[in-house]
Protein backbone atom coordinates (compact mmCIF):
# COMPACT_ATOMS: atom_id res chain seq x y z
CA UNK A 1 0.00 0.00 0.00
CA UNK A 2 2.30 2.08 0.97
CA UNK A 3 4.56 2.28 -2.44
CA UNK A 4 1.18 2.30 -4.36
CA UNK A 5 0.87 6.08 -1.96
CA UNK A 6 4.72 7.03 -3.44
CA UNK A 7 4.10 5.97 -6.80
CA UNK A 8 0.88 8.27 -6.94
CA UNK A 9 3.14 11.71 -5.37
CA UNK A 10 1.47 14.93 -6.84
CA UNK A 11 3.96 16.98 -4.04
CA UNK A 12 6.73 17.43 -2.37
CA UNK A 13 7.42 14.28 -0.49
CA UNK A 14 6.74 14.67 3.60
CA UNK A 15 10.37 14.39 5.42
CA UNK A 16 11.81 11.25 6.59
CA UNK A 17 10.59 11.34 10.21
CA UNK A 18 6.96 11.68 8.73
CA UNK A 19 7.52 8.63 6.18
CA UNK A 20 8.79 6.66 9.12
CA UNK A 21 5.25 7.70 11.29
CA UNK A 22 3.64 6.52 8.20
CA UNK A 23 4.77 3.69 8.09
CA UNK A 24 5.10 2.67 11.82
CA UNK A 25 1.25 3.39 11.64
CA UNK A 26 0.63 1.00 8.41
CA UNK A 27 2.34 -1.67 10.70
CA UNK A 28 0.63 -1.51 13.79
CA UNK A 29 -2.77 -1.48 11.50
CA UNK A 30 -1.62 -4.48 9.87
CA UNK A 31 -0.63 -6.47 12.86
CA UNK A 32 -3.69 -5.67 14.61
CA UNK A 33 -5.95 -5.91 12.04
CA UNK A 34 -8.18 -3.02 13.15
CA UNK A 35 -11.79 -2.55 12.06
CA UNK A 36 -12.64 0.78 9.33
CA UNK A 37 -13.96 2.55 12.27
CA UNK A 38 -10.80 1.79 14.64
CA UNK A 39 -8.68 2.91 11.13
CA UNK A 40 -10.61 6.02 10.64
CA UNK A 41 -9.40 7.04 14.67
CA UNK A 42 -5.95 6.10 14.50
CA UNK A 43 -5.43 8.05 10.89
CA UNK A 44 -7.16 11.20 12.32
CA UNK A 45 -4.79 11.27 15.39
CA UNK A 46 -1.60 10.56 13.24
CA UNK A 47 -2.87 13.27 10.96
CA UNK A 48 -3.29 15.64 14.04
CA UNK A 49 0.21 15.28 15.42
CA UNK A 50 1.60 15.30 11.82
CA UNK A 51 0.70 18.30 10.25
CA UNK A 52 0.71 20.27 13.68
CA UNK A 53 -2.91 20.47 13.27
CA UNK A 54 -5.37 21.23 15.96
CA UNK A 55 -7.81 19.17 14.82
CA UNK A 56 -8.59 16.20 12.35
CA UNK A 57 -11.55 14.63 10.89
CA UNK A 58 -12.46 11.70 8.48
CA UNK A 59 -15.79 12.73 6.72
CA UNK A 60 -17.40 9.96 4.85
CA UNK A 61 -19.98 10.78 1.99
CA UNK A 62 -23.71 10.12 2.96
CA UNK A 63 -26.07 10.73 0.17
CA UNK A 64 -25.52 14.95 -0.59
CA UNK A 65 -23.97 14.98 2.94
CA UNK A 66 -20.93 14.53 4.54
CA UNK A 67 -21.03 13.08 7.65
CA UNK A 68 -18.06 13.15 10.11
CA UNK A 69 -16.94 9.45 11.60
CA UNK A 70 -13.70 10.32 13.63
CA UNK A 71 -12.55 13.04 15.24
CA UNK A 72 -9.54 13.80 16.75
CA UNK A 73 -7.85 17.37 18.05
CA UNK A 74 -9.51 20.29 19.94
CA UNK A 75 -12.59 19.96 18.50
CA UNK A 76 -14.95 16.41 18.61
CA UNK A 77 -16.89 16.97 15.53
CA UNK A 78 -17.97 13.24 15.42
CA UNK A 79 -21.07 12.42 14.03
CA UNK A 80 -21.43 15.95 12.71
CA UNK A 81 -23.37 16.06 9.10
CA UNK A 82 -22.76 18.88 6.87
CA UNK A 83 -24.21 19.23 3.20
CA UNK A 84 -21.93 18.93 0.28
CA UNK A 85 -22.90 22.28 -1.04
CA UNK A 86 -21.63 24.38 1.43
CA UNK A 87 -18.12 22.73 3.01
CA UNK A 88 -14.38 22.69 1.91
CA UNK A 89 -15.18 18.79 2.45
CA UNK A 90 -17.94 19.21 -0.54
CA UNK A 91 -15.77 20.70 -2.59
CA UNK A 92 -12.89 18.65 -2.02
CA UNK A 93 -15.41 15.43 -3.13
CA UNK A 94 -16.78 17.17 -6.14
CA UNK A 95 -13.68 18.10 -7.37
CA UNK A 96 -12.12 14.68 -6.55
CA UNK A 97 -8.96 16.70 -5.72
CA UNK A 98 -7.14 18.24 -2.51
CA UNK A 99 -8.43 21.67 -1.50
CA UNK A 100 -7.33 24.33 0.46
CA UNK A 101 -9.50 27.36 2.62
CA UNK A 102 -8.46 30.84 1.33
CA UNK A 103 -6.67 31.24 4.92
CA UNK A 104 -4.74 28.20 4.60
CA UNK A 105 -5.40 27.12 7.72
CA UNK A 106 -8.26 24.11 6.77
CA UNK A 107 -7.22 21.69 4.29
CA UNK A 108 -9.00 18.46 2.76
CA UNK A 109 -7.76 15.77 0.48
CA UNK A 110 -10.02 13.08 -0.80
CA UNK A 111 -10.43 9.33 0.11
CA UNK A 112 -10.56 7.90 -3.50
CA UNK A 113 -10.41 3.97 -4.43
CA UNK A 114 -10.96 3.08 -8.37
CA UNK A 115 -13.91 5.46 -9.42
CA UNK A 116 -15.29 5.98 -5.86
CA UNK A 117 -14.71 9.26 -3.20
CA UNK A 118 -15.90 7.34 -0.36
CA UNK A 119 -14.98 10.23 1.99
CA UNK A 120 -12.29 13.08 2.96
CA UNK A 121 -9.39 13.71 5.27
CA UNK A 122 -9.08 16.77 6.48
CA UNK A 123 -7.01 18.87 8.86
CA UNK A 124 -7.28 22.60 10.73
CA UNK A 125 -5.40 24.84 12.49
CA UNK A 126 -6.19 28.27 14.70
CA UNK A 127 -2.69 29.79 13.05
CA UNK A 128 -0.78 29.45 10.01
CA UNK A 129 -1.17 28.13 7.14
CA UNK A 130 -0.65 24.35 5.77
CA UNK A 131 2.17 23.51 3.37
CA UNK A 132 2.24 21.64 0.26
CA UNK A 133 4.00 18.96 2.27
CA UNK A 134 0.71 18.58 4.71
CA UNK A 135 -1.08 18.16 1.67
CA UNK A 136 1.07 15.23 0.57
CA UNK A 137 1.32 13.98 4.28
CA UNK A 138 -2.78 13.62 4.36
CA UNK A 139 -2.70 12.12 0.88
CA UNK A 140 -0.49 9.50 1.89
CA UNK A 141 -2.41 9.00 4.95
CA UNK A 142 -6.11 8.81 2.57
CA UNK A 143 -4.54 5.89 0.84
CA UNK A 144 -4.57 4.01 4.55
CA UNK A 145 -8.65 4.19 4.70
CA UNK A 146 -9.35 4.31 1.51
CA UNK A 147 -9.45 0.75 0.66
CA UNK A 148 -11.23 -0.76 3.84
CA UNK A 149 -13.91 2.03 3.43
CA UNK A 150 -14.44 1.35 0.38
CA UNK A 151 -14.79 -2.38 1.10
CA UNK A 152 -16.58 -1.46 4.19
CA UNK A 153 -19.40 0.41 2.29
CA UNK A 154 -19.46 -1.95 -0.54
CA UNK A 155 -21.24 -4.79 1.67
CA UNK A 156 -24.07 -4.52 4.22
CA UNK A 157 -22.98 -3.03 7.13
CA UNK A 158 -24.19 -2.31 10.66
CA UNK A 159 -25.30 1.14 11.36
CA UNK A 160 -22.79 3.76 13.13
CA UNK A 161 -24.98 3.59 16.52
CA UNK A 162 -24.81 -0.26 16.87
CA UNK A 163 -20.71 0.19 17.71
CA UNK A 164 -20.67 3.38 19.15
CA UNK A 165 -22.22 5.19 22.29
CA UNK A 166 -24.16 8.28 21.22
CA UNK A 167 -23.39 10.57 24.27
CA UNK A 168 -19.29 9.94 24.29
CA UNK A 169 -18.30 9.00 20.63
CA UNK A 170 -16.13 5.96 22.23
CA UNK A 171 -17.30 2.26 21.18
CA UNK A 172 -20.09 0.89 23.05
CA UNK A 173 -20.35 -2.41 25.18
CA UNK A 174 -20.95 -4.24 22.03
CA UNK A 175 -17.95 -3.53 20.13
CA UNK A 176 -16.56 -4.00 23.56
CA UNK A 177 -17.34 -7.68 23.62
CA UNK A 178 -16.07 -8.30 19.93
CA UNK A 179 -12.76 -6.67 20.70
CA UNK A 180 -11.73 -8.56 23.42
CA UNK A 181 -12.79 -11.98 21.76
CA UNK A 182 -11.00 -11.30 19.06
CA UNK A 183 -7.82 -10.01 21.32
CA UNK A 184 -7.94 -13.71 23.42
CA UNK A 185 -8.07 -15.24 20.16
CA UNK A 186 -5.15 -13.42 18.55
CA UNK A 187 -3.74 -14.40 22.41
CA UNK A 188 -4.29 -17.87 21.96
CA UNK A 189 -2.79 -18.18 18.14
CA UNK A 190 0.14 -15.82 18.56
CA UNK A 191 0.66 -15.56 21.97
CA UNK A 192 0.42 -12.04 21.91
CA UNK A 193 0.02 -10.27 25.60
CA UNK A 194 -2.81 -7.97 25.76
CA UNK A 195 -4.00 -6.01 28.75
CA UNK A 196 -7.76 -4.78 29.64
CA UNK A 197 -8.45 -1.83 32.38
CA UNK A 198 -11.69 -0.77 33.38
CA UNK A 199 -12.75 3.06 35.18
CA UNK A 200 -14.98 3.60 37.62
CA UNK A 201 -15.94 7.32 38.29
CA UNK A 202 -15.90 7.78 42.53
CA UNK A 203 -19.50 9.91 43.73
CA UNK A 204 -20.93 10.24 39.60
CA UNK A 205 -24.42 9.53 41.27
CA UNK A 206 -23.86 11.75 43.85
CA UNK A 207 -22.36 14.60 41.00
CA UNK A 208 -25.79 13.43 38.46
CA UNK A 209 -27.77 14.52 41.26
CA UNK A 210 -26.38 17.67 42.06
CA UNK A 211 -25.52 19.27 38.65
CA UNK A 212 -28.30 17.65 37.00
CA UNK A 213 -28.64 15.24 33.93
CA UNK A 214 -27.30 17.70 31.42
CA UNK A 215 -24.14 18.56 33.63
CA UNK A 216 -23.44 14.32 34.33
CA UNK A 217 -23.64 14.08 30.28
CA UNK A 218 -20.93 16.89 30.13
CA UNK A 219 -18.97 15.04 32.45
CA UNK A 220 -19.04 11.63 30.70
CA UNK A 221 -17.84 13.46 27.56
CA UNK A 222 -15.07 14.92 29.13
CA UNK A 223 -14.13 11.71 30.41
CA UNK A 224 -15.00 10.10 27.22
CA UNK A 225 -12.00 12.81 25.24
CA UNK A 226 -9.79 12.75 28.24
CA UNK A 227 -9.04 8.77 26.97
CA UNK A 228 -9.50 9.19 23.78
CA UNK A 229 -6.64 11.58 23.66
CA UNK A 230 -4.38 10.36 26.14
CA UNK A 231 -4.28 6.67 25.17
CA UNK A 232 -1.84 5.05 22.58
CA UNK A 233 -2.82 5.07 18.54
CA UNK A 234 -3.50 1.23 19.16
CA UNK A 235 -5.26 1.12 22.45
CA UNK A 236 -9.17 1.21 22.13
CA UNK A 237 -11.65 2.89 24.62
CA UNK A 238 -15.31 1.93 25.33
CA UNK A 239 -18.05 3.57 27.30
CA UNK A 240 -19.54 0.32 28.72
CA UNK A 241 -22.85 1.99 30.21
CA UNK A 242 -23.36 4.65 32.93
CA UNK A 243 -20.12 5.89 34.48
CA UNK A 244 -18.15 2.78 33.61
CA UNK A 245 -15.38 2.45 30.64
CA UNK A 246 -12.48 0.26 29.66
CA UNK A 247 -9.79 -0.07 27.74
CA UNK A 248 -8.61 -2.64 25.70
CA UNK A 249 -4.40 -2.52 24.97
CA UNK A 250 -3.10 -4.96 22.65
CA UNK A 251 0.57 -6.19 22.40
CA UNK A 252 0.85 -4.51 26.15
CA UNK A 253 1.56 -6.35 29.41
CA UNK A 254 -0.13 -5.37 33.20
CA UNK A 255 3.21 -2.74 33.99
CA UNK A 256 2.71 -0.92 30.59
CA UNK A 257 -1.41 -0.81 30.73
CA UNK A 258 -0.97 0.76 34.55
CA UNK A 259 1.41 3.79 33.02
CA UNK A 260 -1.17 4.32 30.60
CA UNK A 261 -4.69 3.98 33.01
CA UNK A 262 -2.77 6.08 35.26
CA UNK A 263 -1.73 8.88 32.89
CA UNK A 264 -5.66 9.23 32.05
CA UNK A 265 -6.57 8.43 35.81
CA UNK A 266 -3.81 11.79 36.71
CA UNK A 267 -5.34 14.14 33.41
CA UNK A 268 -9.24 13.49 34.93
CA UNK A 269 -8.25 14.68 38.49
CA UNK A 270 -6.27 17.75 36.73
CA UNK A 271 -9.50 18.87 34.69
CA UNK A 272 -11.22 18.98 38.35
CA UNK A 273 -13.46 15.33 37.37
CA UNK A 274 -14.41 13.02 39.36
CA UNK A 275 -11.76 10.23 41.26
CA UNK A 276 -11.59 7.26 39.04
CA UNK A 277 -11.27 3.65 40.63
CA UNK A 278 -8.93 1.22 38.07
CA UNK A 279 -9.12 -2.47 37.99
CA UNK A 280 -6.62 -4.17 35.42
CA UNK A 281 -5.16 -7.05 34.21
CA UNK A 282 -3.30 -9.19 32.00
CA UNK A 283 -5.05 -11.50 29.41
CA UNK A 284 -4.42 -15.60 30.23
CA UNK A 285 -5.81 -18.21 28.44
CA UNK A 286 -9.50 -17.19 29.44
CA UNK A 287 -12.75 -16.89 28.24
CA UNK A 288 -14.37 -12.67 28.53
CA UNK A 289 -15.90 -13.62 31.08
CA UNK A 290 -13.26 -14.56 33.30
CA UNK A 291 -11.13 -12.26 32.28
CA UNK A 292 -13.97 -9.34 33.07
CA UNK A 293 -14.82 -11.10 36.59
CA UNK A 294 -10.77 -10.45 36.91
CA UNK A 295 -10.91 -6.91 35.85
CA UNK A 296 -13.98 -6.80 38.30
CA UNK A 297 -12.29 -7.97 41.09
CA UNK A 298 -8.92 -5.56 40.30
CA UNK A 299 -11.57 -2.74 40.45
CA UNK A 300 -13.22 -3.59 44.04
CA UNK A 301 -9.52 -4.17 45.03
CA UNK A 302 -8.57 -0.37 44.29
CA UNK A 303 -12.03 0.73 45.14
CA UNK A 304 -10.77 -0.75 48.25
CA UNK A 305 -7.83 0.81 49.06
CA UNK A 306 -8.56 4.15 48.18
CA UNK A 307 -11.30 4.28 51.01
Amino acid sequence: MYSGAMAETSGPLPSPQRLLSIIELQNVIAAAAFNTDEIMRLVAERAVGLVEGGSATVELVEGDDVVCRASSGASNQLGLRRSQKSTLSGKCVTERKPVRADDGRSICVPLIHGEHVVGVLAAARTSGSFAAEDQETLRILANIIAIPLHRTRSFPRPRYDNTHDALTGLLNRRAYEERVGVELARRTRYQQSFSLALLDLDGFNTANDRFGEAGGDELLRTIGTILSKHTRVMDACFRLGGDEFAIVMPGTAFDGARIVIERCRQHIVEANLLEGTVGIVEAREETLESLAARADEALRADKAARK
